[in-house]
């Protein structure tokens, strides 16, 4: 009987029972992300195996449940705090503080359409990974990965953006083929420094705004662009404007802002932003979130005072936006939030979309889970009939939003359990998914809003895209060296100076050898800090690769058992294929005989009798006529005899017999004639007692 906080009976399931015991055992105090769902798949990384489980939802009411398996082919060498699935379904990021990494997957078949295992033994699938600048996130140990999001225009859904907090720049990676390869940096300002991010000017988070056509309205093929808004820590909104050219190449134009937002305000709205969404309503909406609780609802709309409204703009003119504050939300975060004037990464707050209802978001933060409503269309529709000329510059657009408090996983000044895993399930209705920080699974079903849901809508006009002025920074496309030369990376110092030994002289001035003392405790401490970065590295490698050898060894193990089965099996089938083939010839000759044996016992048919008779009788006849040649044969043998004597008595007397030569001639021809006759009778009577022998038979 399911549960009213756990519809689908998650919590039984033996992944999730795996998934509670990690999770005690973890300490992290951050908001994670673990859990995705994409058509009817829900997606659960598990940290200790290393692995991504893959469940059915179709099949998570029955006895036993169809998961499966996902290995990185490649381990991540970092921690995983979030998984993002890509539009399609075929790619997965699994993006840490300290890097990403991207799963590829197989592809679904049957008729539950679960993953193909068979280039796979066992109950794991190993998947093709690829590390995206996976030397450059661990050698700088400073840089962060903020966030990480797909690029909605990739003509192959393989474009990943990632924003990091070195240097201040977006970078584009594009996996393709089991690589990742980083195609374009676009620099959001200067590099960053202590003094920037204590400041505030340094990005903190971005998202994508609904794309714009490009080029004339008319065209047959006109280009999109895809508008970024970039958050900095001070509140501060910068757009830059990215397309895709007819080579399916991805460019930027130089980026614009800070956005203009009405009404003013001196701090600009915020003073601690952490992240920022863009709903896709229309007008687009977008959210700012604040560290402290604090959620500013904005309407992105085009800024139209240098511009009639009836005229449409063409591509050759660059477009700008402003931001229109229309609510100010704050949150009950269950906690007191102490003001110490530095920037605490443990209260950020992320917002998440909602899939169903285009004018609801969600917020995720230590404390639990919010969600808030934007009745939108009502305020538009009420704004809409209002006078025109009662405003000038921000339409005046005043409402109230539906904040609910749907998960609270902590009291005011109690203990901090941030949120694990979130996920928003359309099936078999909507249903709100939340991972706990004990291992918990809570299953909630939303509350059916009826909203107007309005597809989105292009009301910008066009904007110029000039060519990219950002190049790739080649030297941070490291490939994949040997361990040592990777260790030697980290032990290397940022400024790539060695330690030298210094030998002071006793004439040395005080000032000097303090200076040098110190520097040599900061050059110890620094050094210390990359040997620590460096052990770190290495019991996380050494761990990776212990359960990928584990598996390994137990995948060779299983084709060798497959291999030993497969060889025997066709030993016993060349062994029956041998006794087949000789029960065969048997069975032919037996068959030959069989057929012999039925031909001659069939019976005869008149024709065959008459002639059997025939025969019989020409048989009768050639033995009597034997009989008879046999006898005159003798008797021609006494004639010729005594006819030869007596003519030679009668002639010759007592004298010798002698023959004239034409005599001679003429007996031998006639002797010869007489032979051959006989020859010829003899050869007949053989072919007649033959042809008479076979019939008889």
């Amino acid at each position: 009987m399911p549960s009213i906080t756990d519809m689908l009976n998650l919590n039984k399931l033996e992944m999730f029972q795996t998934m509670r015991k990690v999770l005690e055992t973890d300490g992290a105090n951050t908001v994670r992300n673990l859990i995705a769902y994409k058509d009817q798949i829900l997606y659960i990384w598990n940290p200790d195996e290393c692995c991504l489980y893959s469940l059915l939802l179709n099949t998570v009411h029955e006895e036993q449940p169809s998961y499966q398996k996902l290995f990185p082919g490649s381990p991540p060498l970092f921690d995983v705090d979030e998984i993002l699935i890509n539009e399609p379904g075929t790619l997965c990021a699994l993006v840490g503080s300290k890097g990403v990494s991207v799963m590829r997957f197989p592809k679904r078949m049957g008729s539950k359409s679960l993953y193909d295992t068979s280039g796979s033994l066992g109950e794991g699938i190993t998947c093709s990974t690829s590390l995206l600048q996976d030397k450059f996130f661990i050698t700088k140990h400073l840089t962060d990965v903020k966030r990480v999001r797909w690029y909605p225009g990739s003509p192959e859904d393989n474009h990943l953006v990632v924003l990091t907090n070195n240097k201040n720049c977006l970078r584009l990676f594009k996996v393709d083929k089991g690589t990742g390869k980083l195609v374009s940096i676009w620099r959001l300002g200067p590099q960053t420094s202590r003094i920037l991010a204590s400041l505030g000017d340094t990005a903190v988070d971005f998202d994508f705004a609904p794309p714009v056509l490009l080029g004339s309205r008319i065209q047959s093929d006109p280009s999109i662009m895809w508008p970024i808004l970039v958050l900095q820590g001070n509140g501060d909104v910068l757009c830059m404007n990215t397309t895709v050219d007819e080579s399916m190449n991805i460019k930027s134009a130089k980026i614009t802002g800070p956005l203009t937002m009405y009404p003013p305000a001196d701090d600009n709205y915020s003073e601690d932003a952490c992240s920022i969404l863009v709903m896709d309503t229309i007008p687009p909406s977008v959210v700012i979130a604040s560290n402290f609780g604090e959620l500013y609802n904005c309407l992105l709309l085009p800024d139209t005072q240098a511009k009639n409204e009836d005229e449409y703009e063409s591509s050759e003119y660059q477009h700008e936006y402003s931001l229109h504050i229309i609510e100010t939300i704050e949150l009950e975060l269950g906690l007191n939030v102490e003001d110490n004037g530095e920037y605490d990464t443990s209260n950020t707050i992320q917002l998440k979309r909602d899939a169903a209802v285009t004018s609801r978001y969600w917020c995720l933060h230590n404390t639990g889970v919010h969600s808030v409503t934007v009745p939108l269309s009502e305020l538009l529709d009420e704004f809409s009939k209002t006078n025109p000329d009662d405003f000038r510059g921000s339409p005046d657009i005043q409402g109230q939003s539906f904040v609910e408090y749907y998960i609270c996983t902590g009291l005011m000044n109690g203990e901090t359990k941030p949120i694990k895993g979130f996920a928003i399930l359309s099936f078999p209705t909507d249903l709100l998914v939340t991972l706990l920080s004990n291992g918990e699974v809570v299953t909630q079903a939303i509350p059916d809003f009826h909203y107007n849901k309005l597809s989105i809508a292009n009301m910008y006009t066009n904007e110029d895209n000039p060519a990219s002025e950002d190049q790739v920074d080649s030297s941070e496309n490291v490939d994949k060296d040997d361990f040592s030369s990777f260790i030697s990376a980290l032990l290397q110092k940022e400024n790539g100076t060695r330690n030298t030994i210094l030998k002071l002289g006793p004439d040395v001035p005080k000032e000097i050898v303090v200076q040098m003392v110190l520097q040599t405790i900061n050059m110890r401490r620094g050094t210390l800090n990359n040997h620590k970065i460096v052990s770190e590295e290495i019991e996380r490698r050494v761990r990776m690769l212990a359960k990928a050898k584990e598996r390994q060894l137990q995948e060779m193990q299983r084709l060798e058992e497959a291999r030993k089965k497969l060889q025997d099996d066709v030993e016993n089938k060349a062994e029956k294929l041998d006794e087949i083939s000789n029960k065969q010839e048997k069975l032919t000759q037996r068959a030959s005989s069989m057929l012999l044996r039925l031909v001659s016992a069939a019976p005869d048919s008149i024709s065959i009798k008459k002639k059997r008779e025939l025969l019989e009788g020409y048989k009768t006849k050639m033995d009597l006529m034997n009989k008879r040649i046999e006898e005159a044969r003798e008797k021609w043998n006494i004639v010729q005899s005594e006819s030869a004597a007596a003519v030679y008595k009668q002639i010759y007397g007592s004298r010798s017999l002698k023959l004239t030569l034409e005599q001679e001639l003429v007996i031998k021809g006639n002797l010869s004639e007489m032979g051959s006759t006989i020859l010829d009778l003899e050869k007949k009577v053989r072919d007649l007692r033959t042809v008479i022998n076979t019939i008889s038979s």
